[in-house]
């Protein structure tokens, strides 16, 4: 089981990747709102290049920063993986829904939505993993009642035949 220091340094990590998620879908935002308000009216290439950048820029930012962890070795390829792809997919589904609002309710309606989605998500995933903690300890639980019952019955203390 994680000590207190390094549960502390796992959700600081936490905080930056979601930092950098929201960065990177406030730009794509911006570049929707810059270009919806009229003030983009270039219809050249240089509006065609914001489109697209504004579009990948936050998926590339997120495979980018996830491989540099797995690459200094803060993660592992499968963890480095699914964290991407649960980022990616966060991002994705956030951007959707605001650019879904935004085209309904204007801008102030679209970051709301994607803000929204994104809260969302996050909040999902966590009771979804603290339902996986809970039935591990449960788990493990059962098993140490088990091993002093089984200690128990050799005629040992639970603290004599302790591993």
């Amino acid at each position: 089981m994680a000590d207190y220091e390094t549960l502390v340094k796992k959700y600081k990590k936490r905080s930056k990747d979601n930092l950098v998620d929201k960065v990177a879908l406030g730009l794509s935002c911006a570049e929707n709102v810059t270009a919806d308000a009229g003030l983009l009216t270039d219809t050249g290439l240089s509006q065609e290049l914001l489109d697209t950048a504004g579009t990948v820029l936050p998926f590339a930012v997120i495979a980018v920063t996830e491989e540099m962890k797995v690459i200094l070795g803060k993660k592992d390829q499968k963890t480095g993986l699914t964290d991407a792809a649960y980022r990616m997919v966060k991002t994705g589904a956030a951007m959707t829904a605001g650019a879904a609002a935004m085209t309904v309710g204007g801008p102030i309606a679209g970051v709301s939505a994607a803000l929204g989605v994104r809260a969302f998500l996050d909040r999902y995933k966590s009771k979804a993993l603290t339902s996986v903690r809970l039935k591990y300890r449960i788990d493990r639980l059962r098993a140490l009642r088990q091993l002093n019952a089984a200690r128990l019955e050799m005629g040992l203390s639970p603290e004599e035949g302790a591993l």
